[in-house]
């Protein structure tokens, strides 16, 4: 079974930091701070279990390469998190960096948060992994 790189960002919260420091909510801002962190921490530990090499992990983003059932097992989850929390993440998965980086792009932009990005020749398509 071939790998596949899989990319996962969180929408707005950098904007979300922004505001509640600026808005001098800090025990806010503490919280949805560790939020991140924990749910990070939780879509690291899926992807290492599943036999996913992380690859990096910081802020509210995950870049790692895994095998398609891996990607697969992880996007579940991400939807699952997304429905529970308060922040929602994106997801990419791609053939190499570079589609997984556009797709997620592309998938923060778009109202369908998780992508597969699929090389057909030079033409690129997303599709939904869910």
């Amino acid at each position: 079974m071939e790998n596949m790189y899989i990319a996962i960002d969180g929408d707005s919260v950098g904007t979300r930091l922004q505001q509640l420091i600026l808005e001098e909510k800090l025990e806010e801002l503490r919280c949805f701070s560790n939020s991140v962190k924990d749910t990070l921490f939780r879509f690291v530990q899926v992807l290492e279990k599943h036999g996913g090499i992380v690859y990096m992990d910081g802020g509210d983003n995950v870049f790692a390469e895994c095998n398609r059932e891996c990607a697969q097992i992880v996007a579940e989850y991400v939807s699952v998190e997304n429905k529970r929390n308060r922040i929602c993440y994106s997801l990419a998965i791609g053939e190499n960096t570079q589609d997984t980086y556009i797709g997620l792009k592309y998938a923060k932009s778009s109202k369908i948060h998780y992508i597969e990005v699929v090389r057909k020749g030079t033409k690129m398509k997303f599709q939904p992994v869910l």
